[in-house]
């Protein structure tokens, strides 16, 4: 299976694991939505590594980086660099799957450092987010 039909893959799985998650805090539904995140973090591995074989003679080789490595590197091009450099700004699709994986994982409590809890509007903007950067990503490759 080529990178980008995975990396579709594991996006059509986070959708429908978003809609089995109903943020009630039990044991399940933190493992849903730890899962949704994995599932979204490896769509963006897979969609790195497909972008990458297209630009690979401009850059150093990306294949033992993490999803966020990835991207940091793919920033490099010239033609896609303002677009991954606005996912990886703190309201970027990036920053908030991680942040949104950390809330799951230390859940804490602490309201002077909770900023937007994990909910069903916060999920969702992850996938329209991410719906949205591969969208101009494509446009942006049909391009060049």
């Amino acid at each position: 299976m080529e990178e980008k039909e995975l990396s579709n893959l594991y996006i059509d799985l986070s959708q429908e694991i978003l809609n089995k998650i109903s943020f009630d805090s039990s044991l399940d539904d933190q493992h849903n939505q730890l899962l949704f995140l994995i599932c979204v973090e490896n769509s963006l591995l897979h969609l790195a590594d497909s972008i990458y074989k297209i630009f690979n003679k401009d850059i150093e080789p990306i294949d033992s980086l993490g999803h966020k490595f990835k991207w940091i590197k793919l920033q490099e091009v010239d033609a896609i660099k303002n677009i991954i450099g606005k996912e990886l700004d703190p309201d970027g699709l990036i920053y908030l799957v991680e942040d949104s994986k950390k809330k799951i994982i230390k859940a804490d409590e602490n309201l002077i450092t909770t900023n937007q809890p994990n909910n069903l509007k916060k999920f969702s903007l992850i996938l329209n987010k991410y719906k949205s950067f591969n969208e101009l990503l494509r446009k942006i490759l049909d391009e060049c």
